[in-house]
């Protein structure tokens, strides 16, 4: 588990998570592995303890140090890979039953190699014939900051409407119902006279209004992280909050020092216990290789019992 690979799925991950931290992402990503677990131990095996298998640990995810990393990781793989966490997690355990496997996967048996290019295909294909917006009021066109996240989605909007025909009624709710996408991109994107029929179209149409905001609420999902900020970084460069991040940053990276006296504690240990395997391992060579410790010598209280 990296914290500075979060920076990079920051605009890479499936929008709805764009504005979530890591920690409630992986939890977001973990409660839907441990339903479609289930869900998949009741289609393939028709188990009647269906409802016992949990998929994770009886204690929960935060009581494993390896499940906790194992589901991090799976989560940034999807993240990099731009998808919904439900759609990556179904379609992995699918592809992984369609192999042969004798139980759902583990997550981090999640990314296999074998079934990515299954999931890309599928997600293509259905990314293409869906109408897949974000619902989050972030990307509403009376929130819009020129924030990255906010300009990618909108694209996406566009890119979606545009496979799926430029269909007058759909650009009307994207435009006038979901607000996703502002009347004046919309103009730019499609025709005259598709334009005619959205006006036609949107007629009676609302959105519901949404709740004020805070600047929080726009916080990417690397913000503050350790080792995430890097002022060379092309995504840092661009960031809103880029100066604010670099101090909560440096502020977090010293309470871990002053807790736990490293900036990076799980890695010492790992690097404390590795020295002190080789240690080990060097001290019983020596001893096996010095006179008098091979199995055939004698103790001096042996030989002169028998003298």
């Amino acid at each position: 588990m990296r914290l500075k690979d979060e920076r990079d799925v920051s605009s890479t991950k499936w929008f709805e998570y764009r504005f979530m931290s890591p920690i409630e992402a992986t939890a977001a990503f973990y409660e839907a592995y441990r339903r479609l677990f289930r869900e998949a131990w009741r289609k393939n095996f028709h188990a009647p303890d269906t409802e016992l298998k949990r998929g994770g640990p009886a204690a929960g995810l935060w009581s494993n140090g390896r499940e906790f990393n194992s589901v991090w990781r799976a989560r940034q793989i999807a993240d990099g890979l731009g998808l919904p966490y439900e759609f990556f997690i179904r379609e992995a355990i699918e592809a992984a039953m369609r192999r042969g496997a004798k139980r759902p996967p583990r997550p981090n048996q999640l990314y296999n190699v074998l079934g990515m290019s299954e999931i890309h295909a599928r997600w293509h294909e259905q990314s293409r014939s869906l109408p897949l917006f974000s619902k989050l009021p972030q990307y509403r066109v009376e929130a819009f900051q020129g924030l990255p996240a906010q300009i990618a989605h909108q694209t996406w909007v566009v890119d979606n409407l545009k496979a799926r025909l430029g269909r007058p009624y759909a650009i009307a709710q994207a435009c006038f119902e979901q607000r996703v996408l502002p009347l004046e991109r919309a103009e730019a994107e499609f025709s005259a006279h598709q334009m005619e029929q959205v006006r036609y179209e949107s007629a009676g149409m609302t959105a519901t209004p949404i709740a004020s905001l805070k600047p929080s609420d726009f916080w990417p999902s690397c913000f503050g992280l350790p080792h995430a900020h890097d002022d060379a970084s092309p995504i840092c460069a661009v960031c809103h909050v880029r100066d604010g991040c670099g101090k909560v940053e440096t502020q977090v990276r010293a309470k871990v020092v002053e807790r736990y006296g490293s900036e990076r504690p799980r890695d010492d240990e790992k690097r404390a216990q590795v020295r002190a395997r080789v240690a080990r391992l060097r001290a019983e060579r020596k001893a096996a290789a010095s006179p008098g410790a091979g199995a055939s010598e004698r103790e001096p209280g042996s030989v002169m019992m028998k003298m």
